[in-house]
């Protein structure tokens, strides 16, 4: 399941808009994109996997105008600090074996045969990400919080689909860290929304203190106090018409985002053995509540 959404919105030309309607040209572009096993000189490799894991064939899956994608890092482990002592080392070793100070270009030239060596041997840690597009609507979400790791995706997809993709930040029309205070201070949430139980506050000045707040009545007095005393939301745990909770954060990006259990058993299928079958069957009723919910908050951020 999507747990985190770093949001964006984007045009799509008439061109695009035919790629995204014809499954198979644009299972094409994205698979032929795919992921290449790490050379024994790389540190890192990116690119497109099958979506439903190993052993499955689909890079794509398309439905209502919602289209999913799984991209993959893979990096060898090789912290700076290691490296620099290992080279170190070996530079001391080397000077005393010569009994004289190694040139520069010795110095280069062992430091590259360390490292070629270390990465030999170094471990590989992968990580995947989930690309949502709402190629109706114009939504694009990205499953990390980190807005580098996501924009390293969405410049992948916008290579895939032949260097036209402009994505950009979701950009709301207000303050959005003065909106969410006002959701607690003066109740006006939008009715599809419903205060949860977590929040972050901050003071506004140099200081940059900070309050967490957990499984909290959000409106009782001592948050009311902080509030009055000059801090501000910027992180909030939100109810989606009974649907879905979530943390939203200043930058409008979703966090912890989890379907509720009533909701699930009411639109979620029985699991029919069939293991892929049941992922797209869960990606649905993701594609459908990330499109109501990116809806909503345009809405409630809009501020006119």
């Amino acid at each position: 399941m999507i747990k985190n959404v770093r949001l964006y919105s984007v045009a799509l030309d008439d061109q695009l808009k035919q790629l995204f309607a014809q499954e198979t040209e644009l299972e094409a572009a994205i698979s032929a994109l795919r992921l290449k096993p790490l050379a024994t000189g790389d540190v890192s490799s990116y690119g497109f996997t099958p979506l439903f894991g190993r052993g499955t064939q689909a890079y794509t899956f398309s439905h209502d105008g919602n289209h999913f994608f799984r991209f993959a890092e893979e990096n060898k482990l090789m912290p700076t600090s290691v490296v620099n002592q290992v080279v170190a080392d070996e530079i001391e070793n080397r000077e005393e074996e010569l009994g004289r100070p190694l040139k520069k270009d010795e110095k280069k030239a062992l430091k590259q045969g360390i490292v070629t060596k270390m990465l030999e041997q170094a471990f590989v840690t992968r990580r995947d990400l989930l690309i949502w597009v709402n190629s109706k609507q114009g939504y694009v979400g990205v499953s990390v919080t980190a807005a580098k790791r996501a924009e390293n995706a969405i410049s992948f997809l916008r290579k895939a689909l032949g260097g036209s993709f402009p994505a950009k930040p979701f950009q709301p029309r207000c303050v959005v860290e003065d909106r969410m205070t006002g959701f607690i201070t003066k109740g006006d949430l939008p009715e599809t929304f419903t205060l949860g139980y977590d929040t972050v506050l901050k003071s506004n000045d140099d200081t940059g203190a900070t309050v967490r707040v957990s499984k909290e009545n959000l409106t009782a007095a001592e948050i009311i106090s902080h509030i009055t005393a000059g801090k501000i939301v910027t992180e909030l745990q939100l109810s989606f018409n009974e649907i879905a909770t979530f943390v939203l954060a200043q930058d409008l990006t979703i966090k912890r985002l989890a379907l509720e259990d009533q909701y699930l058993e009411q639109n979620l299928p029985k699991s029919s053995g069939d293991k892929v079958a049941d992922q797209q069957s869960m990606i649905l009723i993701e594609g459908e509540t990330l499109t109501e919910l990116v809806r909503a908050l345009t809405r409630a951020f809009q501020c006119e």
